[in-house]
């Protein structure tokens, strides 16, 4: 029978650290372009218009490694006091076809997003960026922060709005220092000592502030973040400033949008898997509408292996389309196993 550990939230919660969870998506996204990762189609379903559910998979040779995420949200648990996102990310080997893992998955979901966005900020932001916008005040809002605080050094003020709710963005921004220690700070002192006194002095002085004018938010940041479930623009082109990134990762599925299309008229664009987000993603509008061609988006995977360009000057517009792919998964789920494996975290069970 095969043994396979099976790791909670709080097991993750202890094992993985921002920045090194930045570097294994990173190698997620040049393993693809290097053709040595290898994703497969998504399967999605829609329950109701507050319940659905994906399945993401693929392979990663290097790791001898390949597997799953199921991930399913249905909206309405907050009402009975459940978790919104609830799924597994499983693992096995390539070698033998034996489970090897099981994982939970929103626990690794909010680290491995938040390290997307890092990873395409580090390659495409201007890396002097001092002001940083948050739209979307929920439960992935702090991961996505942290992974920026950790690429981007020169960062003073981040700006919290929320499209849906005010006081969630004034709640936030009150207790963004504490929760972002709490959630983070510990992980990265037992991993990185060096970075995590870094990352701890920059919380006590960067400036959490609510916003509730988003054109003058959109036009005084550097770096903005999407990440909210919106069906229609929230952020419109002559807001945008040149020299602006953005990070759009709310919309992942058909329906959603939370950038004006006209952006990509003017900006660069670039994405984790090519065919889901221009199939299902922010870039799908724009292609369709006719304001971007589908050859000019290049893969990310492909800047970090230099098989495409990156930002080209101060003044250029970039945009990331973060759809997610599976490969991100795996990759995270691997290093918490390694870990968990070395610490002897986690419980073994036989099937």
């Amino acid at each position: 029978m095969a043994k396979v550990r099976v790791l909670n939230a709080q097991n993750i919660s202890h094992l993985l650290d921002m920045p090194a969870v930045i570097n294994a998506v990173q190698d997620a996204y040049q393993e693809k372009s290097a053709k040595t990762g290898e994703i497969w189609p998504m399967v999605y379903h829609a329950f109701s218009d507050m319940a659905d559910m994906d399945i993401r998979s693929g392979a990663l040779q290097p790791k001898r490694i390949f597997g799953n995420k199921l991930l399913a949200w249905f909206g309405n648990n907050a009402q009975q006091n459940l978790p919104e996102l609830n799924g597994l990310v499983t693992l096995y080997s390539s070698e033998t076809g034996e489970p090897v893992g099981i994982i939970n998955a929103p626990a690794l979901t909010g680290y491995r997003t938040g390290a997307a966005g890092a990873v395409a900020s580090r390659a495409l932001a201007n890396p002097h960026s001092d002001t940083l916008l948050m739209v979307g005040a929920g439960g992935q809002a702090l991961y996505q922060i942290m992974a920026q605080l950790c690429v981007l050094p020169e960062i003073t003020t981040v700006e919290i709005y929320d499209p849906m709710n005010q006081k969630n963005a004034e709640s936030f921004a009150r207790e963004a220092e504490s929760r972002l220690t709490e959630l983070f700070s510990q992980n990265i002192q037992e991993n990185e000592p060096s970075i995590a006194v870094k990352i701890e002095k920059r919380l006590s002085t960067v400036k959490f502030v609510t916003v509730s004018d988003l054109a003058a938010a959109v036009k005084d940041a550097q770096v903005i973040i999407t990440a909210t479930p919106s069906t229609k623009p929230l952020i419109k082109a002559e807001w945008v400033q040149a020299g602006t990134h953005i990070n759009a990762i709310g919309a992942d599925m058909a329906g959603k949008q939370e950038l004006d299309t006209a952006i990509f008229a003017h900006a660069a664009a670039y994405v984790d898997d090519l065919e889901q987000a221009t199939t299902v993603g922010e870039t799908k509008n724009p292609i369709k509408t006719g304001f971007l061609k589908k050859a000019d988006v290049h893969e990310i995977g492909a800047v970090l292996t230099k098989q495409a360009p990156g930002r080209q000057n101060d003044k250029q517009i970039t945009v990331f389309d973060s759809t997610g792919i599976a490969l991100q998964d795996l990759e995270a789920a691997n290093l918490a196993l390694q870990r968990a494996s070395n610490h002897h975290v986690g419980t073994t069970i036989e099937l």
